[in-house]
């Protein structure tokens, strides 16, 4: 699994995309709520982190780890050995 700050650089890119927002304005202490993300995207979000990493997530992963440095964490520690 690559390091949580890599993992933060694709998930912020791919909410950038997914909510048609500016990546630059996405910190890693942003919620997702707070973005905008709701429970339809946030499907959406978590199956294309399953499909990058390999990894297989909860459908409420976004909800327990509710802000990117939470989730990049949480998904860095779970592969971990």
């Amino acid at each position: 699994m690559p390091p949580t700050s890599e993992i933060e650089r694709f998930c912020t890119a791919r909410l950038a995309a997914m909510l048609e927002i500016d990546e630059a304005g996405i910190a890693p202490m942003t919620s997702f709520a707070s973005l905008g993300l709701d429970s339809a995207a946030a499907v959406h979000f978590v199956l294309e982190v399953e499909q990058e990493y390999g990894v297989e997530l909860y459908p409420g992963v976004t909800q327990d780890y509710p802000t990117i440095a939470q989730f990049a964490e949480h998904l860095a520690g779970a592969a971990a050995p």
